[in-house]
């Protein structure tokens, strides 16, 4: 089915990403690609699916043959005939604003009749029962419901094989079963699934193949059987997360402190709910995770709490003193969901060293070495992976001295070694003087870091 051999792979004159990886997947095998963030996971994905050489500018030496055609040889078009994908931003997948017309965005393009489309449409609603996202507003659906979505997609487009970059990253545990719950459906279907993933507890049901990828190359090979034998020790030896579902342990926040909302209240546009949040204090030195399913509001809630919501009415005070929305944000620094929005220079040591005043040189390359971004500082932030270009991104926060600090689904798309080394980097960080507040879905991580945790 997909025949991969002796593939390497470059971006421009930087060294090789892939080095002489060789991989036979069979018709309708599950297989998971898993290793560090930077470790050349997502590249395999690109190179399947023709991006990494048509849309990145990668070089390419060895083959890639899915259903005995060299996919070297074959427009972006054509491998889309045979290969379908998920990306971990599901923002990346969409074309449409409406939900139905994306779904049907694809069969339009490749020139399907109505009624072909239609039969389609119904054969996918009869496989996932997910009539409600019909004829939605792309832009007013949660994280979660947007992946399912992409899934959706994937399956409607008819191809035999699906790729998935880190599906599950920022999805809350209910989203994260549903996706399973499609994925299970996919491979009764004799679909082929090769799936790129960190989070891996959601996998083990499904997996035929685990694929251990190192520095660029396939360090180990294990069935499904010898990979259950694993302890969670052996595991986070090899950079994994655990194969079994963590539960979250962090107590309930305890109201006092001197940094006090009063209020907080914003109204989302063309829905009825709103954000309240009323009389919470936070208290200075603590790590505070902000928890709940997807859609309620976890990154709304922390724009207010900078002072980057215009439309947000609220009431915050430090220190018995009110603070405007412009003193907090002079004391505020944040890393985004999607760092990608924050990324603005043209090399990883230019970018953490951003806005600082005096910079110690010595202290970020510090904090590069530690995040296993040194050997990288002089590399563009943008042709970085993804789990590099969060790293960048928690750098350039954690060498500010901002009293309050936001980090939004901070370990997304990361693994056990870069989790926990997060983790470390952030806790040095505590002090007296600031706050931190995390937004998470990782809960090995919040179990790992955060003093209270607040449910929305």
């Amino acid at each position: 089915m997909v025949e991969i051999e002796n593939l390497s792979l470059s971006y421009g004159n930087n060294k090789k990403v892939l080095k002489n990886i060789s991989l036979n997947i069979k018709k309708g095998e599950c297989i998971l690609l898993t290793g560090k963030s930077g470790s050349g996971k997502s590249s395999i994905i690109n190179s399947i699916n023709g991006l990494a050489v048509r849309y990145d500018g990668a070089s390419i030496d060895g083959s890639i043959r899915i259903r005995n055609k060299y996919i070297k040889n074959l427009k972006l078009y054509e491998i889309s005939m045979l290969v379908s994908s998920v990306f971990q931003n599901p923002k990346t997948h969409f074309f449409n604003v409406n939900t139905t017309l994306e779904l049907l965005f694809y069969l339009e393009n490749i020139g399907l009749s109505r009624y072909e489309m239609d039969k389609r449409l119904t054969e996918m609603l009869n496989l996932f029962p997910i009539e409600h996202l019909l004829n939605r507003d792309i832009f007013k659906l949660s994280g979660g419901e947007k992946q399912i979505l992409c899934i959706a997609a994937s399956y409607i487009s008819g191809t035999e094989i699906i790729v998935l970059d880190e599906p599950s990253s920022n999805l809350d545990e209910e989203n994260i079963k549903v996706i399973k719950e499609m994925l299970v459906q996919l491979k009764d279907k004799g679909k082929t699934l090769i799936i790129s993933e960190h989070r891996i507890f959601y996998l083990m049901d499904i997996i035929d193949k685990i694929f251990l990828i190192k520095d660029g190359e396939i360090q180990s090979e294990y069935t499904k059987i010898d990979f259950m034998k694993f302890s969670t020790k052996k595991l986070n030896e090899l950079g994994l997360r655990d194969k079994i579902k963590t539960k979250l342990t962090v107590p309930e926040i305890k109201n006092s402190g001197n940094f006090n909302v009063k209020n907080i209240e914003f109204k989302f546009n063309g829905v009825d709910n709103k954000l309240l949040l009323k009389n919470i204090s936070f208290e200075m030195g603590k790590i505070y995770g902000i928890v709940g399913t997807n859609g309620l509001g976890k990154s709304t809630l922390l724009r207010c709490l900078i002072g980057c919501e215009r439309k947000s009415k609220d009431e915050i005070y430090l220190d018995g003193k009110r603070l405007s929305k412009t003193d907090r944000i002079k004391i505020s620094s944040l890393v985004m969901q999607d760092v990608n929005h924050q990324l603005f220079t043209d090399s990883v040591m230019s970018e953490v060293s951003l806005g600082i005043k005096n910079v110690e040189i010595s202290y970020v390359e510090d904090i590069l070495k530690k995040l296993d971004l040194y050997e990288l500082k002089d590399r563009h932030p943008m042709s970085l992976s993804g789990g590099q270009k969060q790293r960048v991104a928690i750098a350039s926060v954690l060498c500010k001295n901002s009293k309050l600090l936001f980090f939004d689904e901070p370990t997304s798309g990361m693994d056990y070694y870069n989790m926990m080394n997060i983790s470390h980097l952030i806790n040095e960080c505590k002090s007296n003087e600031k706050i931190i507040f995390i937004v998470s879905h990782d809960q090995e991580f919040l179990n790992s870091i955060a003093d209270y945790v607040v449910y929305l």
